[in-house]
């Protein structure tokens, strides 16, 4: 008899029932062997068994992290058959897991699902692969990268891919592409009006009071001098301020615009020289450069100068002298080097008279004077200005107007006393209120109104042939003064030319060679 020790933990109640209590048993030398071999097998298996939920384990788990992932999964074996896939391949392609596990890739790919399969290009070539591919029933673009496993033989057991939905980034490229599209469009309108304002003065006239002023302007733009512009409300003061700066070296310098009429009297010194920290009740508890730093090294514009209080004038007066300032509540001066330009509607001298300007520092503001003519005085300037304007706005309200036969006289016929800003203002508003092609000479007259003296009848009227006449004759003279020749004349009078030739000498118009 042979002693046989038995292991609880190798003994499963329901393979062995009765002798789980057992720990030792006498056997013949048969029965031990049996014995024996059984509990050997059974510690194999019980390992097996131990490794297999190990794997399982496994499994679940990669597949859990699968789920949980946007990209699609998808396991084949070396036969091409689908063993498994996760919850995003079929959100991406819009096929059933019982749709596509256990059959074959191919079968797949000849009911239509796929364009190319990369599985079975992966089990033939035996290597990692990736390719662009399409859903053929929702069109989706993916990018699907297959991986092979090897067996110890190097035998391709599966494969694994990985399906990437491309449709969202492939559209984002493309709002992308057009972004940059756009962009490239803007930087060459950017760097075309750039290149025409460096080309171009931004001073616009060709009339003999527009060239002298530009003359004026190309000499004291190169020096430091204090200017004093003058000039009506509207006849683009600052436009020749900024020119100057813009013509000068310190051109990529600050540019500061103050408009002394703008400012409350209480704030304007603040504004103008800065302030410590708790100069005054009110002040920020930090200090603040004043315009007058901002503009160092600059040019700074006192827009409206002759607004500027009794007061404040004497401090200013004490900037240009001794180019040096003391802020608000402050105990030293700061060193400033700026370039001082003043503008005004105003007659100073007047004011100087009522006692509301200093003598002094007109004179020290009054270094180079410039006027600046009323649009009325500088007529002919009047067409160049009328069709720059078109052209800003046509392209602001993305229209397509042209002015219509006599429209320009129209204008020229009105004495514009918002000057420059007037007419801007005018031929917006002629732009915006219908969407006619052509801006004619009635459609403006109805805006700004005729401005020819009226015709009183008295006992001694001009007969009808007589007023007629008189038209004609004025008509033809401006026409002539704008075009200056008998063949403009007549195109833009809708006549003939030997018309225009015939009636200018009956009535005694000039020709002048015309």
């Amino acid at each position: 008899m042979n002693k046989f020790f038995v292991e609880n933990d190798c003994i499963d109640d329901e393979e062995i029932e009765g002798i789980k209590d057992l720990e030792v048993l006498e056997v013949d030398d048969v029965t031990f062997k049996v014995l024996s071999a059984y509990k050997k097998n059974y510690a194999r298996q019980k390992a097996e068994l131990r490794q297999l939920r190990e794997y399982k384990q496994r499994e679940l788990s990669a597949f859990a992290i699968g789920d949980a992932v946007s990209d699609g999964i998808c396991i084949v074996d070396n036969k091409g058959i689908v063993t498994a896939i996760n919850k995003g391949y079929t959100e991406i392609t819009g096929i059933k897991e019982k749709e596509v596990i256990g059959e074959n890739i191919q079968l797949l790919l000849d009911k239509g699902y796929f364009n190319n399969a990369v599985s079975l290009l992966v089990i033939e070539q035996k290597k990692k692969i990736t390719m662009l591919s399409t859903i053929n029933n929702n069109k989706k673009k993916v990018l699907i990268t297959g991986n092979p496993f090897f067996n110890d033989k190097g035998e391709v057991t599966h494969v694994l891919t990985v399906m990437r939905d491309l449709t969202e980034l492939l559209k984002l490229r493309d709002k992308l592409e057009s972004v940059e599209k756009k962009s490239e469009k803007y930087l060459h309108e950017l760097n075309y009006y750039r290149n025409k304002k460096g080309k171009h003065v931004n001073i616009i006239g060709e009339s003999t009071k527009m060239m002298e002023l530009k003359e004026i302007v190309s000499y004291v733009a190169k020096t430091a001098a204090t200017i004093l512009i003058t000039g009506e409300t509207g006849c683009g003061k600052e436009v020749v301020s900024k020119e100057i700066h813009d013509r000068s070296n310190r051109k990529n310098e600050p540019y500061i615009k103050v408009n002394c009429a703008a400012i409350p009297d209480s704030l304007i010194e603040s504004e103008l020289f800065g302030y410590e920290k708790g100069a005054f009740t009110g002040a920020q508890n930090k200090e603040k450069l004043g315009m007058f730093e901002l503009a160092n090294g600059g040019t700074i514009l006192l827009d409206e100068i002759g607004e500027m209080p009794l007061s404040l004038q004497s401090k200013l007066l004490r900037v240009l002298q001794e180019k040096e300032l003391m802020r608000v509540g402050g105990v030293k001066s700061i060193k400033l080097d700026v370039r001082v330009i003043a503008s005004t509607n105003q007659i100073l001298s007047e004011l100087i008279k009522q006692g509301k300007f200093r003598e002094d520092l007109f004179y020290r503001l009054n270094v180079v004077p410039i006027r600046i003519p009323p649009l009325r005085e500088r007529k002919a300037d009047i067409s160049i200005f009328a069709n720059e304007f078109l052209e800003k706005f046509n392209l602001k309200y993305s229209k397509e107007k042209s002015f219509g036969d006599m429209a320009i006289s129209a204008f020229e016929q009105y004495d514009w006393p918002g000057n420059v800003r007037e007419l801007q203002n005018v031929i917006e508003r002629l732009l915006v209120v219908d969407d006619e092609k052509y801006i004619t000479y009635t459609h403006i007259i109805n805006i700004i109104g005729n401005n020819k003296p009226e015709i009183h009848f008295t006992d001694h009227a001009l007969t009808l042939r007589e007023a007629v006449d008189a038209l004609e004759k004025e008509m033809i003279e401006l026409a002539l003064k704008n075009y200056g020749s008998t063949y403009k004349a007549a195109k833009v009078l809708g006549v003939t030319q030997p018309t225009v030739f015939r009636k200018a000498k009956a009535l005694g118009v000039r020709l002048n060679n015309a």
